[in-house]
């Protein structure tokens, strides 16, 4: 017997229904938030701050929030299953010695995006800032190919500003920076410095991958 043929428009409803359910499973186990380093205006941590998340409009008003701490940063996330919570939520951020900031925001869909609060002095006429930052990481490693660990990573934004961090035990490192270029310095008491003058950060999980020389005497200088 021949074997029943499916009509062409039917085949591609069955396939858009496809695609729909695996896009939502998708969004259902994707990762999002908002990654916050609350800093004073030297771009010190604030080590007493605190930060409220309320829910204003749409899904929010009904959908719990939390804070917890990650990295010297605070994570803020919906207590919520499934897709990205749409709605407007209301950030309060509060410290001993600073004035209080609050902002409006939505959550990003399927991302988590890292912010830098800059809290003003109390009694300061001066704004905040609430700046987004990208992240950067890689992987130092040696001539043979070996992950090399303890290297300080420096970065000097446009304006002045420092971030640094270091390589783990594997190698890899990460931290999150301003938008534009930047200055980065690789360091450590085996190795001579290594500089990319004028680093782009123009996306976030921009990679920067550092190969250094334990045999090497002179100093590296990389653009």
């Amino acid at each position: 017997m021949p074997k029943p043929q499916i009509p062409g428009r039917v085949l591609v409803l069955i396939l858009f229904v496809l695609s729909l359910s695996t896009g939502a499973r998708a969004q259902r186990d994707c990762a999002y938030g908002l990654k916050i380093y609350v800093r004073d205006g030297a771009g010190k941590n604030v080590e007493n701050a605190r930060l409220e998340v309320s829910g204003l409009s749409g899904k929010g008003k009904d959908t719990p929030t939390k804070v917890l701490p990650m990295d010297g940063a605070h994570q803020v996330m919906a207590e919520a299953s499934g897709a990205t919570v749409q709605g407007i939520f209301l950030l309060k951020a509060s410290a001993e010695g600073f004035e209080t900031y609050e902002r409006q925001f939505s959550f990003p869909i399927c991302e988590v995006q890292s912010f830098e609060l800059r809290l003003r002095p109390a009694g300061s006429t001066q704004r905040a800032a609430f700046e987004r930052l990208f992240t950067v990481h890689g992987k130092v490693f040696d001539e043979d190919k070996r992950p090399f660990g303890e290297a300080k990573i420096e970065a000097t934004s446009a304006d002045g500003r420092v971030y640094q961090t270091f390589s783990n035990a594997y190698g890899y490192f990460k931290f999150d920076l301003p938008k534009g270029a930047a200055n980065i310095r690789v360091s450590n008491s085996k190795i001579s410095d290594i500089v990319f003058d004028n680093f782009k950060v123009e996306k976030n999980y921009s990679v920067l991958n550092v190969p250094v020389c334990l045999r090497c005497n002179q100093k590296q200088s990389k653009n």
